[in-house]
């Protein structure tokens, strides 16, 4: 018995072992500022070197502590590309050699999802979400998304952030079908029952990189939208069963966040503008999106962070699908699976952070399954919220008593880079309570 015990666990450790970064895989801890003489990259088998450098603060010649390291490191590994990066100053025949090293992740996998609407069956809709990371090395990524049942849709995508390396512009591509009810309940009354929309999007979009955190963009799209019922209100924009609508979007990003996945310092903003229609079909109507993002350690490793986000429309004839909605991806927890919709709506959120697990380079051996597979970074925290939202139509005052809120705590379970677990528990402004298990960070 002692034999076949030894037998099962030498098993267990070679088929399954969990690992931290070696020790001499560890940043050195500057004890003074120190200037960088060379920089070295290793582990990149597929990503060009000019992909990490881009994301450095400094350069050669510049000093650097262990403190602006740290904040590169976090950097480097925003990009999503790798399952781990270490940062670590050498002394190399009296030269200072800073050498990256990284670990690079599983770049192409399937991911399957569902949702209902309402906690109903009837509303399921499933699907796989195809993606290719780093395409070429150089952080283009290739997206598939295809679903069924309750909405059946189909998109396909691509991204390149280094189209022109030397003048830091990138270029967007998207091509989507989509077929889903409407969701808006004025629509539904005005149409006495549910209806279809139809909608076929092409897009296009450049960018200019100003700096590792400023980025100005634009993107032109057209849509094809078309009901499938008799057109009343606001069910379209053209007041018939179709609309052509072309759109121009500008926009920014500013982001000094450390760890743009789950940040614990740095300010995160965006704001956009688009106008829709261009007088087709006497379609002329605009929005507008705003949003502002802080991050800070308060003590030790207790961390919080802020949001405001604003979404405008306003015009000719704003139709009902153009509204801006609370319930899909902006949520307020407490109010999980209800939908709230109008020409307006603000959602605020506050959020206290602190790890029971803070970074461990998680690895799992597996016969025939590649390492960078079954490896990430983990990390496990215990989060408090408090989330509160409303939406309003123009003409109409903000109101404080209409807010819809929510307050709770849970547990994140960090998988760097690929996701995040949530299970969380709300309870909203009445008093009633429901459980949250999602994936994605909350923001």
């Amino acid at each position: 018995m002692r034999k076949l015990f030894i037998l099962l666990i030498y098993l267990i450790v070679n088929i399954i072992s969990f690992s931290q970064s070696p020790p001499d895989s560890k940043p050195n801890i500057l004890t003074k500022p120190t200037r960088i003489d060379s920089i070295v990259i290793k582990g990149n088998e597929a990503t060009k070197d000019f992909i990490i450098l881009r994301e450095l603060t400094f350069q050669t010649r510049d000093v650097v502590d262990s403190t602006l390291l740290h904040f590169n490191r976090e950097r480097v590994f925003s990009l999503a590309l790798f399952n781990r990066v270490e940062l670590s100053v050498l002394k190399i025949s009296d030269k200072n050699v800073l050498v990256i090293e990284v670990e690079e992740s599983w770049y192409l996998y399937p991911i399957p999802y569902w949702y209902t609407k309402n906690n109903s069956i009837e509303t399921l809709t499933y699907g796989i979400y195809f993606l290719r990371r780093n395409f070429r090395g150089r952080n283009e990524t290739l997206k598939a998304n295809i679903a069924f049942g309750y909405d059946k849709y189909f998109s396909i995508q691509y991204d390149n952030p280094a189209l022109f390396y030397d003048n830091e512009i990138g270029f967007s591509a998207l091509a989507s079908y989509y077929n889903y009810t409407n969701v808006n309940e004025t629509a539904k009354k005005l149409n006495e029952g549910d209806f279809i929309y139809k909608l076929i999007r092409v897009s296009v979009g450049f960018w200019k990189r100003i700096n590792q955190f400023y980025l100005v963009g634009s993107k032109t799209a057209f849509d094809y939208w078309e009901i499938n019922t008799k057109p009343k209100g606001a069910l379209t924009a053209s007041g018939t069963k179709v609309d052509h609508l072309p759109s121009l979007s500008i926009y920014q990003f500013y982001d000094t966040r450390d760890l743009k996945l789950f940040s614990q310092d740095g300010i995160y903003t965006f704001f956009s503008f688009t106008h829709k229609g261009f007088g087709v079909d006497g379609i002329s109507y605009n929005t507008f999106e705003m949003d502002l993002r802080g991050y800070q350690t308060i003590a030790g490793e207790l961390s919080s962070k802020l949001r405001l986000f604003h979404r405008r429309s306003f015009g000719k004839q704003v139709p009902y699908y153009d509204y801006s909605f609370l319930g899909f991806s902006e949520k307020i927890r407490g109010h999980n699976n209800i939908f709230f919709d109008a020409h307006n709506s603000i959602l605020t959120s506050l959020e206290l952070s602190y790890p029971l697990l803070n970074e461990w380079n998680f690895s799992i051996k597996l016969p025939l399954i590649p390492k960078n597979l079954t490896s990430a970074r983990v990390g496990i925290h215990l989060n408090v919220f408090a989330d509160a939202g409303t939406v309003f139509n123009n003409g109409e005052p903000l109101i404080l008593q209409k807010f819809h809120s929510g307050y709770g705590a849970g547990i994140t379970l960090l998988l760097l880079p690929y996701n995040a677990f949530r299970f969380e528990y709300a309870i909203n402004e009445r008093g009633k309570g429901e459980i949250v298990f999602a994936a994605g960070f909350s923001f």
